[in-house]
């Protein structure tokens, strides 16, 4: 040994006293087979830069995120040149390169493959093996030789290296940069920078592999010799010739751990792969000399198909970022992980009695049926002998032990059990909740017995604490002496003498109750088969178990000494980091939490339906924890926690039938109506744990809590542009703050262009004008069919009037005047009756008037403003108010109009005046015709003290109908009557006729 291997050995010594790693008993196996969607024939393996393991096996390359395998996503078009992948390198670009079975590489770059072989300067045969220096060379081991690439190209190396073989199996570059190459049967090193190999004089069998310990050695397994680790070679150790073949043990033959591959793990063990026999493991290799290979008594410890291996051709080793170890076989891949959690071998698993736990000196009590262990960890248990039974234990403030049993429940005085009878005369009785409480008592429920306190002057029943006959199925006695009991969404508190009840109302819905906590700031806890909540003094604030199943079922809580809560539950234990507590419970509801599970040592679940808690802190802060299958416990000042924040990388979006690769400024097809997208935890150890949140901007108002599910599915998408983004917890429960994004933009149909849709709204726009002209010309119509059936009625009555009425009026006219012409000229009677006859013919010629103006289809427009203003000029001399001025204006060119818009106009416009006289109490009045184009608007306004707005807003003073009246006139014409008043302030009463039903001229024809 030269003084290198001495100066080596010693400073291993203070490593090796400090404990060697621990055994791979203490190692959690998991696996995934053919039949779990794993790949066959995993050859090759590699740990990507971004978290992922890539897979290189016989039917082609695949990525693993921890949870699903994906094959490698090639763009269109793309292939590989053979799919049996022997080598396998990611470089820290991201770039892969695989060495093929049938010989030449194939690198792999955002998804494009680029071949090279024999023409691009490939040695022919079989790759085995890439590497690269600390330069940044890739080497390549093949069946015809070994090359380097020149960044373009590969260069075969040769003899004017001082490489004279022909073939190269094996290439490793330690960590001084040192390139080490096994040839057919020889190994050479070159050191780095340097421009010639030298031999090593090691004789070497074909297949041999290499590999590099925490110490910098090199090891060697080979058929000839073993498996071993080498002379510091580069670092001047004399070539092996001349030194003679190495010393094989007695009964020791040179196959004995031949490895296919060998991996120095991060705690120094030796980790390698045997064909046929599957994984060894050697604890301590320091204390392997230099030369020696690995003999049977180095005691190797083995993991085979028969305790869970895939199978027994293994053959790659990589190891995670959190010190896991990942093997491939030609039937799935395995992962062997440390495990968090002890479990107490002593009661191996399924106990039919279960579990109970309760604290001893600086250790716990466990019991289970009639047998009991003290435990101190990591010394050896010790027997105790109670006597009986156990069904639950736990030890009160004053150290004294209570247990419950198939009789009841006994309690330890001066170290003897005495045992607590309720009810005279005694009888047995099971128990459902026990709690001791600080006075040397104990509050028991026992099902169809009633709820009671044993204290040392015996036991009574409290009825109080059995609402509806129920009994509370969790008890606790807080430090600051509250007690607590849990039922089915409710629990009471005794504080003093005063009994205080919380249900639902209060926020409190977590089914049955199934454990009470109170912590050392006093919070308390409820945990029930539906959920987790906690009390804030006034309400209680819930994670229900629909939210996230890992908070329900929670029988035993217990606190850390940083404060940390530990929970027994359902799904495995749940560990609450102190300072998540406020975001878990505030208003954020923000669940951040570590699951330790089977995966972590964790035999079973939360032992449920238990009178006790199932978690207990000892006083070395371990939390130990019943299980339905044994006891098991973490040491929570130790507890390793990964505390790298989670990474989450975007794999794929599919639409429709077809996936798309995330590259920036996706475009989807036309018609795109739904997505889904892919994503994944950058993370290996615990992948199965993280837990995602995401959102897509424009569609999400929020983010949504997606648990552990890898994929987000929308629907219903419109054209547009999207962004989807993601963050991602590690499987410590450690939420990463960058977001993986995604932006794409879902391309318009023809009918959803901007073109289409003003096209379509013109068409619309055109549609509505259409429907516009035909409804108002049916309007026009109906008011046409209105106006011409007046008309022929107001002939017809004219007619009748002249015939009938007039006539006769006439004919007595002229008989009276007849009868009068016999009277004397001076008699008084004639006179009078003379003045009478000439009243009857201005009668008379008024009434002629009146027919004409019936049989006359129009009247002039200026004719209603003269009617007006003479209408006024009365209204003004009866009201006996000289100072009050009355005008009549016009504007426009007077239009003839028809005759019933005239007469409609002209009685709206007198009871508008006559309001305005005699009720407005105005000092000026004024009327207006507007004869426009388009419409006829007449407009009576006054100064005077307005109208109330309530008659406004109602149509009218109630019982009158005079506004009503005016507004159903307008409408016959088709108008309408608008009323603007300010009380006060004055009324204006606007009245507007279109001019195709005002005007006679502007009337459409009636039809032919």
């Amino acid at each position: 040994m030269n003084w290198r291997a001495w100066v080596l050995a010693l400073l291993l010594l203070p490593l090796r006293a400090a404990g060697q790693p621990q055994p791979l008993a203490d190692f959690a196996h998991s696996a995934w087979t053919v039949n779990d969607g794993a790949p066959a024939d995993i050859w090759t393996m590699a740990r990507a830069p971004a978290g992922y393991l890539w897979l290189g096996t016989g039917l082609g390359l695949f990525r693993f995120d921890g949870v699903r395998f994906d094959r490698y996503p090639l763009r269109d078009g793309q292939r590989l040149k053979s799919t049996n992948i022997n080598a396998l390198h990611v470089l820290p670009s991201g770039d892969i390169w695989l060495g093929l079975f049938a010989g030449g590489t194939v690198r792999l770059r955002d998804g494009v493959a680029t071949a090279f072989g024999e023409a691009e300067g490939m040695p022919p045969g079989r790759v085995l093996r890439i590497a690269a220096d600390q330069d940044g060379h890739l080497w390549a081991a093949a069946g015809g030789g070994l090359a380097r690439f020149d960044g373009s190209r590969w260069r075969r190396v040769g003899p004017e290296m001082g490489y004279p073989e022909l073939g190269a199996q094996y290439v490793l570059v330690d960590c001084r940069g040192v390139l080490w190459v096994v040839s057919q049967n020889r190994l050479f090193w070159l050191a780095r920078g340097g421009q010639r190999f030298q031999d090593t004089g090691e004789v070497l069998s074909g297949g041999a592999v290499l590999a590099e310990d925490r110490a910098g050695r090199i090891w060697v397994s080979d058929g000839l010799s073993g498996t071993r680790p080498l002379p510091d070679y580069a670092g001047g150790a004399a070539p092996a010739s001349g030194r003679g073949q190495p010393q094989i043990a007695h009964g020791w033959t040179a196959h004995f751990a031949r490895a296919k591959q060998m991996l120095f793990a991060e705690d120094g063990s030796l980790w390698l792969t045997e064909a046929g026999v599957g994984v060894r493991r050697l604890r301590d290799p320091a204390a392997i000399p230099v030369g020696r290979g690995i003999q049977p008594s180095d005691e190797l410890e083995t993991f085979t198909r028969r305790q869970g291996l895939p199978a027994d051709i293994v053959v790659p080793l990589v190891q995670g970022t959190e010190g896991e170890i990942w093997v491939g076989s030609n039937h799935g891949l395995s992962n062997f992980r440390s495990q968090r959690l002890r479990v107490v071998p002593e009661f191996g698993t399924g106990e039919p009695a279960g579990f109970g736990v309760a604290l001893q000196g600086d250790g716990v009590l466990v019991a289970s049926g009639r047998r009991a262990l003290r435990l101190l960890p990591p010394g050896a248990s010790q027997p105790v002998e109670l006597g009986r039974s156990v069904k639950a234990i736990v030890r009160d403030r004053q150290g004294q032990l209570w247990l419950s049993d198939d009789d009841g429940v006994a309690r330890e005085v001066d170290g003897q059990f005495e045992r607590v009878h309720l009810t005279q005369p005694p009888r047995d009785y099971h128990v459902q909740a026990l709690a001791p409480d600080h006075c040397g008592g104990a509050w028991i429920a026992v099902p169809g017995l009633g709820m009671f306190h044993a204290g040392p002057d015996g036991a009574r029943r409290d009825r109080r604490f059995e609402p509806g006959g129920a009994m509370p199925t969790a008890i606790i006695v807080a430090p600051d002496g509250d007690t607590w009991f849990g039922y089915d969404d409710e629990v009471l508190r005794l504080r003093g003498d005063t009994v205080a009840r919380f249900g639902a109302a209060d926020g409190l819905l977590v089914g049955r109750t199934t454990n009470l906590f109170v912590s050392a700031d006093g919070s308390v806890y409820v945990a029930g088969e539906a959920g987790f909540a906690r009390f804030d003094g006034r309400r209680f604030a819930v994670v229900t178990a629909e939210r996230d199943d890992a908070f329900a079922h929670v029988s035993g809580v217990a606190e850390a000494g940083n404060g940390d809560l530990w929970l027994n539950g359902g799904r495995g234990v749940v560990q609450l980091r102190a300072a998540d507590l406020p975001a878990m419970f505030g208003p954020a509801r923000r669940l951040n939490y570590r699951l330790l599970n089977w995966r972590d040592g964790l035999p079973g679940i939360a032992q449920q339906a238990t009178a006790v808690s199932t978690a207990v802190r000892d006083h070395q802060d371990r939390i130990w924890f019943a299980t339905n299958r044994a006891v098991a416990w973490v040491d929570a000042a130790r507890a390793a926690r990964n505390e790298n924040p989670g990474r989450v990388e975007i794999q794929a979006l599919r639409a429709g039938d077809r996936n798309h690769h995330p590259t920036p400024g996706l475009e989807l097809p036309a018609g795109t109506r739904s997505v889904a997208i892919r994503y994944s935890a950058l993370t290996l150890a615990g992948a199965e744990r993280a837990r995602f949140r995401y959102r897509l901007d424009g569609v999400d108002a929020d983010w949504q809590e997606a648990d552990m599910r890898r994929e987000a599915t929308y629907a219903n998408l419109g054209h547009g542009d999207y962004r989807f983004r993601v963050l991602a917890a590690s499987g410590d429960g450690v939420w990463g703050t960058e977001e993986a994004t995604l932006a794409f933009h879902i391309e318009p149909t023809f009918w959803q262009t901007r073109g289409f849709m003003a096209g379509a709204v013109l068409l619309v726009a055109a549609l509505v004008a259409g429907a516009y002209v035909l409804r108002t010309r049916a309007i026009a119509a109906g008011v046409r069919r209105q106006l011409e059936a007046r008309h022929r009625e107001r002939e017809r009555i004219a007619r009748d009037l002249h015939d009938t009425l007039l006539q006769s009026t006439q004919a007595l006219i002229i008989n009276v005047q007849g009868a009068a012409s016999r009277l004397p000229a001076d008699a008084p009677v004639r006179g009078q009756i003379e003045a009478v006859l000439d009243r009857a013919d201005a009668v008379v010629l008024e009434a002629r008037e009146r027919v004409r103006d019936l049989r006359s289809g129009d009247v002039d427009g200026a004719e209603l403003l003269q009617v007006l203003q003479q209408l006024g000029r009365e209204l003004a001399h009866e009201s006996g108010r000289p100072e009050l001025v009355f005008r009549a204006v016009g504007s426009g060119t007077p239009r003839p109009l028809e005759r019933s818009v005239f007469d409609q106009l002209h009685l709206i416009a007198c009871e508008a005046l006559r309001n305005a006289f005699h009720h407005a109490q105005a000092r000026q009045i004024e009327v207006e015709v507007c004869w426009g184009q388009a419409e006829l608007m007449l407009h009576v306004r006054d100064d005077g003290v307005g109208i109330p707005p309530a008659w406004v807003r109602d149509g009218g003073r109630p019982g009158h109908w005079g506004l009503q009246g005016m507004r159903e006139r307008a409408l016959e014409v088709g108008g309408r009557v608008n009323l603007v008043s300010e009380s006060p302030g004055g009324t204006e009463v606007e009245i507007r006729v279109p001019g195709r039903f005002a005007y006679r001229a502007l009337r459409p024809a009636a039809p032919s």
